[in-house]
């Protein structure tokens, strides 16, 4: 076997035990990509038109987070060490996003 039919298997079951489309799921990690790149982008916009930074930074929060949203909402049986996974990887990607935003636009409009 190989690494791709693993994936590929390992995938199915996970949808399976927990009622969500492993497709779909991974296809929203693929087209929420770009989005978020485009909601990073409006924020630097905004930040530069010296606008109000609400609704760019709660679209690219809802955007970064749409496939976990997608697997708290529609899966069932998750266990609870799956949500403290999807807690804490959404803390320290968000950590990390934020310090990079930041500096980009600390770097545009110094504070």
């Amino acid at each position: 076997m190989n690494w791709w039919t693993l994936v590929k298997d390992y995938y199915l079951q996970l949808g399976r035990t927990y009622q969500v489309n492993p497709a779909l799921f991974v296809g929203i990690h693929i087209v929420a990509t770009p989005l978020f790149l485009m909601a990073i982008g409006w924020i630097y916009k905004r930040k530069k038109q010296g606008r109000s930074l609400l609704i760019p930074v709660i679209t690219a929060l809802v955007i970064f987070n749409a496939a976990n949203l997608y697997l708290v909402i529609w899966g069932t049986n998750i266990p609870a060490f799956i949500y403290f996974l999807i807690s804490l990887s959404t803390a320290i990607s968000g950590y990390l996003t934020y310090r990079k935003v930041k500096a980009k636009i600390d770097d545009i409009h110094p504070p």
